[in-house]
């Protein structure tokens, strides 16, 4: 998509909550593309809320990126 982080991209949808988004502006490809399964699958599987959703996503990736270290 051109590299303008400002596009919507349907593959990686920028969170609702701003200051989300700008956290999810800094991560890789890899942990963007986690955040998205693991935000989808609880709202459209789990019945959460999107900002619910997004927001337990945010905990598993930051649960990710520790175990990276």
């Amino acid at each position: 998509m051109g590299g303008d982080s400002n596009c919507y991209d349907p593959e990686h949808p920028i969170p609702l909550d701003p200051e989300l988004a700008q956290w999810f502006a800094r991560l890789d490809d890899n942990a963007r593309e986690l955040f998205n399964e693991r935000a989808g699958i609880r709202e459209f599987d789990g019945g959460l809320s999107r900002q619910e959703a997004e927001s337990e996503a945010q905990k598993d990736v930051l649960r990710w990126l520790r175990s990276r270290s």
